[in-house]
């Protein structure tokens, strides 16, 4: 039953591929409304991707109830902030905060995904999960790129945040920081729902 709901999630949201991506005559608005919509099945996706993720680590993290959301990685982008904060942040650093995190998380997902493949390289659902998961992002990212151009402030270049000798880790390490990424990437994903809706009352289609 999990292998078909997630399935059928993933073929959602490859549909989207060509969805998201703006033509050049499509307006600002409508862009944020694409935007909106790849970014409510992505946050789909993102539980059912931690389940899958958590269910294929072995003990503590299959474990009924497991649950150790207070974990951080170094470089892993965190979505908490405070409410008044974020209510009034301005249209540009909305976007930017965003563009900053999925780049991160872009650049993260690979290494799990590359983790992974060394522990579990027979599992081939959580495989193609991260795959895709990180194919929605560099989505996402292309249109915040169009939105924030269209604003009149396209983003600047990030550095990479991960340095060769920072990704060494054991096995449990190896695990937990998948944990984490996938964790907070559902967070994140949570956080840009809400980003875009207060966007898209600004920007109706």
């Amino acid at each position: 039953m999990a292998l078909s709901v997630a399935s059928s999630l993933l073929v959602l949201c490859a549909g989207l591929v060509h969805f998201v991506s703006p033509d050049t005559d499509s307006s600002i608005n409508a862009v944020i409304g694409q935007t909106f919509n790849l970014a409510r099945l992505m946050k789909a996706n993102s539980t059912v991707l931690l389940n899958t993720y958590l269910r294929h680590q072995g003990s503590p993290f299959s474990d009924s109830g497991f649950d150790a959301h207070r974990l951080h990685y170094e470089g892993v982008p965190t979505a908490a902030i405070p409410f008044l904060e974020w209510r009034t942040l301005s249209n540009l650093k909305r976007l930017e905060k965003n563009y900053e995190a999925y780049t991160a998380f872009s650049e993260f997902l690979q290494l799990v995904w590359d983790d992974q493949f060394e522990l579990n390289p027979t599992e081939v659902e959580l495989l193609e999960m991260l795959r895709v998961t990180r194919l929605r992002i560099q989505g996402l990212l292309s249109n915040l790129t169009s939105i924030m151009s269209a604003l009149g402030a396209p983003p600047t270049a990030i550095a990479d945040s991960l340095m060769l000798e920072a990704i060494e880790a054991d096995t449990f390490e190896k695990k937990v920081r998948g944990y984490v990424v996938c964790h907070t990437y559902k967070e994140w994903i949570d956080r840009t729902v809400r980003d875009f809706s207060l966007l898209m009352e600004k920007f109706p289609a």
